[in-house]
Formats: C-alpha cells, structure tokens, sequence
C-alpha cells in the first residue's frame, strides 16, 4: 500500500465514494462530486492505496483561526477523514494522519482543527477539546419586554444578488472578531447562501432570507439568515410559522438583541430554532422570561492541535495574572514540541527551568483558545498535578470572554 495525494479527476470522484462508504453514506450523484471539487484547490489530501484502489483519506483545508489577541493563525482543517470497513484496525488511519499533521506543520501551519464523527478518535492524534456548540429552541412568547436594549439602528431585508454582495465581507469584519472562528472561501458562499430570496411557485415553500443592522451612521454591524417554514399553514396550527436562525452574527452583544428583537418581531413565527450557537450565548440572559430560551442538545464543536507550540503559544495574548507559570509539554509525534515554556501576562518564552506542572499537547490544544479551564482539566485528570494557585494563574492568563465558538461547518 503506498500513501500519495490523489490525482485526477477519476481518483478523486473514487476517494469521495471511499469516504461517503466509510461514513456509511451512499455513492455521490454529479452534483455532490462538483461541490466535492469546488474546494479541492485549497485543502491539501493524501489517499492511502491498496493495488492502486483508494482505501483510507484525510485532507486539511488552508483556513485561519482567530485566536485570542485577535491574530488569525494559519491552521490545517481536518477533513473527509475515512478509512473503508475493510481496511479498518490496521494503522491506516494513524499514518494517513500524522503525515497529513508533519505536512501541515512544514508548511507553516501551527493549528490543526477538526469537528469530530466519533468523540474518542482524535485525542490519540493531539487533538483537545476547545470549544462547543449548542442547539437551540425559542418561544415567542415571554420572550419580551428584553432586560438590556437593543443597539439603535435600523434593519434592512437583502434582496435579489444582494445577499452574496454584501455577506462575505460583513461576515469578515463582524464574526471574526470572535475567538474560534474562522475564514470562509469565496466558493463557500455561493453554498451558504443558495437558498435565499429563492424562487417558487407556492406560498407554502419555506422562505430564506438575510436581514442586515445598520447602526445610527448607516454602516452594517451585523446579519442573520433564517429560513420560515410551515408545519401546517391552513389546518389546526393555522398560521403558525417556525423559524430557523442559520446565521446570526453582531458586532457586540448589543447589535445581536436588535438581530434577536427583528427575529421575535416577525408575526406568525412562534418559535425559532438554531442547530449551532455558542453555549455562552447571553440573549438567554435578556430575555423577560429566559426559559424560553432551550438548550437542548450541547455537542463538541471545535478540537484543536498545536502542530508548533513555540509559534502558537506566541501568536495569542493574556491576560493579567498574579505569577507567571512554566509549563512542561510533551508531545509524541512532534520533538520540536517537547520543551518548556514560561507564560506570563506579557508573552510566552521557550525555558530551560523546572515546570510548574507537567502536560501533553491534547490538554494544551483543549485549553489553547481560552474556552476550557484548566482547573477542569486538573479535576478530570488530563494533566499532572498541580496547585490550585498555578491553576487560577492560568486559567487568568488563558481565559476569553466570550468563549472561543466557531460557527462553520467543514
């Protein structure tokens, strides 16, 4: 068997019905191969092949991650990870990987992120949980009067191409402001907004839009894509619509409860439903009556692996703490990772000193982007041990609010 990126047109179309077979999906028609290749010029994939036939694949695309400090590091995003059931439990996998990391790293790439099919598989490969995601239900009704006042400002519907026109580059300037998210490819658009402002035959065809907020000088400051559908619009339910938030972003807490007040102000939507929002969301808070806001799945969003610990430690900021703290890492796949580092409020620098505390690269990649506290890591048993005063340290230095959230899929 021999391990080499795919090529050709034909390879590929045979390593997307490898994949769609080891996550137990059907062939791909013509039209999922074309959304499979509209992204192929920027991820780089290695395919493991028996007698030439595609048996194993991972790919990592070329995105960015902000991190805390606001610097966007340059991160390989794990993808259309698969091995055939007929080749599993014989190291495909593990080498298809730490090849595709060694590749990510050489080529200058600090993080390496992922979202997970199966929980227990990536904490052997140096990925740490660092963030989670949460789906959501909203009622309508007790959702208002709201505690805290939207920003002022004023709302406007996209219509016709506008929404591809004016999306993107919101979506740069507003959500990335955020810790956890990441770039969005020019290609990744088209996908994401296909459904708006659709055309169709019957009023009783779900609807898909993109609202926009204008702050008091009439610059955009934030959006929300929502889809309306109707579960029974001329029988029992007569008229009652349920919304569905696809994207919601503000750029500050305030312009996200106008994007909320717009939502809880269209008549006939009596709840609102979102698969992917931050666990910390603070609407919950403002609303008069806050159950109506229902988490009801929480899942794992983002893992994280630092493929160069030296570049990534020094690349985010800290905050303020009362001492320093060295930490000693350990990483199997990288020896250039193995060291010790001290952190303080005003950077990091590679030391040569007896750590603190003792820990791998998964629990440092879980507590990277600030969204998992290291006294957590200390009580579920993932790093050595340590004082509860060097725990408070770190979690000062390490922690963001709000928490590290990602938002897109891929």
């Amino acid at each position: 068997m021999e391990i080499r990126p795919p090529a050709g047109e034909d390879e590929h179309r045979e390593i997307l019905r490898m994949v769609r077979a080891a996550l137990l999906s059907g062939p791909s028609d013509d039209k999922g191969f074309e959304a499979f290749m509209v992204g192929v010029g920027d991820r780089d994939s290695l395919a493991m092949f028996d007698e030439g036939t595609p048996v194993g694949h991972v790919a990592a695309y070329r995105l960015d991650t902000t991190v805390p400090g606001g610097a966007r590091l340059a991160t390989a995003g794990v993808t259309g990870v698969g091995v055939l059931p007929t080749h599993t439990r014989r190291g495909i996998l593990t080498r298809l990987m730490e090849q595709l990391l060694r590749g990510a790293r050489t080529r200058g790439q600090p993080l390496a992120s992922l979202r997970a099919s199966e929980a227990p598989i990536y904490g052997r490969f140096g990925f740490g949980l660092a963030g989670d995601q949460v789906a959501i239900v909203v009622r309508r009704d007790g959702a208002r009067p709201f505690r805290a006042p939207p920003a002022a400002g004023s709302m406007h519907l996209l219509v016709g191409n506008e929404p591809i026109e004016v999306v993107p580059a919101l979506y740069d300037r507003v959500a990335r402001l955020r810790v956890g998210t990441i770039n969005r490819f020019d290609w990744h658009w088209p996908h994401l907004l296909e459904d708006v402002n659709k055309e169709s035959a019957s009023m009783d065809d779900p609807g898909t839009f993109v609202a926009v907020h204008h702050n008091a000088d009439g610059n955009e400051d934030g959006y929300v894509e929502y889809t309306v559908t109707w579960a029974d619009r001329f029988g029992e339910n007569y008229l009652r619509g349920e919304g569905k938030i696809l994207d919601l972003w503000g750029v500050d807490a305030a312009v996200e409860r106008a994007l909320w007040e717009y939502l809880l102000d269209l008549d006939l939507v009596v709840t609102w439903r979102a698969t992917i929002r931050p666990p910390d969301e603070p609407i919950r808070r403002t609303f008069h009556d806050h159950r109506v806001y229902n988490t009801i799945q929480r899942l794992d969003e983002q893992w994280v692996r630092l493929l160069d610990v030296d570049a990534a430690l020094a690349a985010r900021t800290y905050g303020r703490s009362a001492d320093p703290v060295t930490i000693g890492v350990h990483d199997p796949l990288f020896e250039g990772n193995c060291g010790t580092w001290t952190i303080s409020p005003d950077g990091t620098r590679h030391d040569d000193v007896e750590p603190d505390l003792a820990i791998d690269v998964t629990a440092l990649g879980a507590a990277y982007l600030g969204g998992t506290s290291w006294f957590d890591l200390a009580a579920s048993g993932q790093i050595g041990a340590v004082s509860d005063g060097t725990l408070s340290d770190l979690d000062a230095m390490f922690g963001v609010r709000p928490i590290p959230f990602c938002g897109t899929d891929f």
